[in-house]
């Protein structure tokens, strides 16, 4: 199982910034997972479920895969991040811009159905970051720089640290695996780690998932009321 892996492929960061730098302020939500961070974590939702700027769900395929993205009209403010999404050949469902303020952490979590050996992959692409981010998957810490592009295995347990004085920003792309990914997979990466099953901490106990259906039962949301009812169904 893949634990990590950074492509060749690097993006241009400054180009990045100028284009983040001028949407506004309010375009950016909090994340509505409240109970895995703390201090500010924001989302800007460039391709979404109907193309809806204020859906900051990100359902993966296997949950329903009757879900239809499309591009939300903030994505017409960003040309080159549009240049950046047309790099990757293949059905890509949920695109967000994701910012974790200066001084916050994202807390020791797993996510379902986020690998490459399940289907779903999830690139991270760092726009602004600083070089006290640190960000684990299990205990490894990756170190992303701006324009790089990882693929990270976030059904394994990770968690992120931002004791900069900046904000981090990331581009975070949800793609399907087809056969553009397998080869790029295959033949155009700079760092890949493996990890074997006996070394894969358990993903989300009982207590965990029963708490993670009640944060999204209380949104009362048709699609986070589908996530939920999907996850008791697995309990």
């Amino acid at each position: 199982m893949i634990q990590y892996l950074q492509l060749v492929k690097h993006f241009d960061g400054p180009t990045m910034q100028a284009e983040v730098n001028q949407l506004l302020d309010d375009w950016w939500k909090e994340h509505y997972n409240k109970k895995n961070y703390e201090g500010g974590w924001s989302i800007i939702p460039l391709r979404a479920v109907g193309g809806n700027q204020e859906n900051l769900f990100s359902i993966h395929s296997s949950a329903n895969e009757a879900l239809q993205y499309s591009d939300t009209p903030l994505l017409e403010q960003c040309p080159y991040l549009k240049k950046v999404l047309d790099f990757f050949e293949c059905e890509k469902t949920s695109v967000r811009l994701m910012k974790l303020n200066a001084g916050a952490i994202i807390k020791e979590h797993a996510d379902q159905d986020m690998s490459y050996e399940e289907g779903e992959v999830r690139f991270h692409i760092p726009i602004q970051t600083n070089d006290k981010v640190s960000f684990y998957i299990q205990d490894d810490k990756v170190p992303m720089k701006e324009g790089e592009c990882w693929y990270l295995n976030l059904t394994l347990k990770h968690r992120v640290c931002n004791e900069g004085a900046s904000d981090r920003i990331h581009l975070v792309v949800d793609c399907l695996v087809n056969d553009w990914v397998k080869k790029l997979f295959k033949e155009q990466y700079k760092v890949k780690k493996e990890i074997h099953e006996d070394e894969i901490v358990p993903r989300h106990t009982a207590e965990e998932k029963n708490r993670i259906i009640q944060q999204l039962r209380m949104m009362n949301t048709t699609i986070g009321n589908e996530l939920a009812d999907k996850m008791e169904a697995e309990l």
